[in-house]
């Protein structure tokens, strides 16, 4: 039980996590000042994952559940808090049409809102992430084949979400040993 120890006696924090995960993964696509878009869109996409992750554990290890419900809960709310300050618009956050959409799709529909409207930091990263939680962790979790399993399928949607659709072709393996040394570090943290 020394990993269930870990999860509550981390040294590093959630968002220390996230943070140090975004920087890793920018430079490895020589980013050296991120926009405020690729900034949320990597918030977003490393909960998505850091969720899918626990939900994994979750299955694999039921005893565990009970202890990763939290974590999950820190987890939204530290990269949601990472996203406080940033201003985007809605455009610079989708991909394709399709997903402005979605996104579109998420505000009420009495607020105008359109492709050009900029929001802050907290409003985009609901939409961002209440347009895509559900499915994207269903999809991770049903890839578990090929190379390095749902992590690997992970890397895809983080580093295409991220940096854009085939993004993920040039530095597949890279992103996805980000990812499995993220999960552990959140796993450890506190």
């Amino acid at each position: 039980m020394g990993f269930l120890n870990n999860l509550f006696g981390g040294k590093k924090s959630i968002s220390s996590v996230l943070v140090n995960t975004q920087k890793k993964l920018f430079r490895i696509y020589n980013i050296s000042n991120p926009s405020d878009a690729q900034k949320m869109k990597a918030s977003v996409y490393l909960c998505i994952t850091g969720i899918a992750s626990f939900n994994e554990l979750g299955n694999n290890k039921p005893e565990l559940r009970p202890h990763l419900l939290p974590l999950i809960d820190n987890l939204v709310q530290e990269a949601k808090e990472l996203t406080k300050s940033l201003s985007i618009r809605v455009k610079d956050i989708t991909n394709d049409n399709e997903e402005l959409k979605g996104m579109l799709d998420f505000f009420p529909r009495h607020i105008p809102i359109n492709e050009s409207t900029n929001l802050n930091g907290l409003a985009a990263f609901e939409a961002l992430y209440n347009s895509k939680v559900t499915n994207l962790i269903d999809e991770i979790l049903n890839h578990t084949r090929g190379p390095f399993g749902s992590t690997g399928y992970a890397a895809i949607i983080v580093a295409d979400g991220i940096f854009g659709k085939g993004a993920s072709e040039d530095y597949f393996i890279d992103v996805a040993k980000e990812l499995e040394k993220f999960t552990l570090e959140l796993c450890e943290a506190r």
